[in-house]
């Protein structure tokens, strides 16, 4: 036998995750289900308590909200928890866009002693968009935001720049800031791609503010100007008659490519996946740049597609050091260009797709995600990290 000792295994934790959704289908809600399963492989038991708002009004959502805490307080206040994983998309906590209900929550569970980490999906509206309604946003979203600093023991942020920004902002606590990029909330794609009469040019994630319709559009004109008729497919939500459905619409009709743009509308995961797998080249047009807090990025590359993205001031320089994607500038000539390459060169096209795929199960799996947010919590709960210890706490960005 031999003389040295096996350490003992690590005590199992036990954590409650914790948010609120106002859409379905939500990927703040899916990506939680799915980060809860990657971390029972931690060794991390994770349960779920979510509110799905459905009151309109803001005497009805308070009600609602309250009942909801009421009903799971006494869940969580059993003594068998360890930590809260706090799921915290801002608007998710708003009525129309002012954080009315983040105290309420985030006072509710503070009280419990129980240390919490807060997973920052979105925490603040931009300045400078939106005019003044965009800047009640951005001010109250900020101000809210004091108060989940102050109750996390530590944080995790999906971007390297949202972890910079945090630690700019002198009048929050310092928390410990990990990152943990999103990750495809999709199933594979089906292995076989229908065979189609014309090019498809796919976009996921059309009607997020920010995304450069302008830009798309006039590159697919002169894709079909140089004699390529490639279709615009738009995946997903929220479909042709929407109202960002008729902007589309619109905006293709005054080109003269009423005849090349096609709605998926809203369908399940699975088609939704075969979909992005059923295009020959996929785009990514945010205009901040392609970034780890993407969801649509991340499911765009794991499609194993070929994916060309606008470059912009948050462009993930993980990404374009790997050649995962085609990352481009953001002009019509550029975009069009990188699409025609492609399109024109069957292998480069497979291969920036198999890149893309490689790139997603590495750098934006769940899997990746679930150990670094397991390894923070063996860190919080190491140092006795409750709020009032997180309080005391000035610690930087780590892990």
């Amino acid at each position: 036998m031999s003389g040295e000792q096996s350490s003992p295994p690590a005590r199992r934790l036990r954590v409650a995750s914790v948010g609120v959704s106002t859409d379905s289908p939500c990927g703040v809600h899916d990506h939680a289900v799915l980060l809860a399963r990657a971390l029972e492989r931690e060794n991390v038991c994770s349960s779920l308590s979510w509110l799905w708002r459905t009151e309109g009004t803001l005497a009805a959502s308070r009600s609602q909200v309250a009942r909801w805490l009421a009903q799971e307080r006494p869940k969580l206040a059993d003594g068998q928890l360890d930590a809260i994983l706090l799921h915290y998309s801002v608007f998710a906590y708003s009525h129309r866009g002012v954080p009315l209900f983040v105290h309420p929550v985030v006072s509710a569970l503070s009280r419990l002693g129980i240390p919490i980490v807060s997973v920052l999906h979105e925490y603040a509206y931009p300045w400078g968009r939106g005019g003044a309604r965009g800047t009640l946003w951005a001010a109250t979203q900020r101000a809210v935001l004091l108060e989940v600093m102050r109750a996390s023991s530590a944080v995790v942020v999906t971007a390297d720049h949202r972890a910079a920004w945090l630690k700019r902002q002198h009048l929050l606590p310092k928390r410990e800031a990990v990152l943990a990029p999103v990750f495809s909330n999709l199933p594979a794609p089906a292995p076989d791609r229908p065979a189609r009469r014309r090019p498809s040019v796919g976009l996921f994630g059309y009607s997020y503010e920010g995304t450069a319709q302008t830009l798309v559009l006039d590159a697919l004109a002169r894709l079909h100007e140089q004699g390529t008729p490639a279709e615009l497919r738009l995946l997903g939500a929220p479909g042709q008659h929407s109202a960002t459905g008729r902007q589309w619409s619109q905006a293709a009709r005054e080109r003269g490519l009423s005849d090349a743009l096609r709605f998926t509308g809203i369908v399940g995961a699975q088609e939704l996946s075969d979909a992005l797998a059923g295009c020959d080249v996929l785009l990514f047009a945010d205009a901040p740049g392609p970034t780890s807090r993407k969801t649509t990025l991340a499911a765009s590359l794991a499609s194993s597609r070929p994916v060309v993205a606008l470059d912009g001031r948050h462009t993930w320089k993980e990404l374009t050091d790997s050649g995962a994607a085609l990352v481009v500038a953001p002009c019509a000539d550029a975009l069009a260009d990188a699409v025609s390459g492609l399109l024109l060169d069957d292998a480069r096209r497979e291969g920036l797709g198999a890149r893309g795929r490689l790139f997603a199960q590495e750098a934006m799996s769940v899997e990746r995600a679930a150990s670094a947010v397991a390894r923070l919590l063996q860190r919080v709960l190491a140092r006795g990290g409750g709020a009032g210890h997180a309080e005391r706490d000035r610690v930087g960005r780590g892990g």
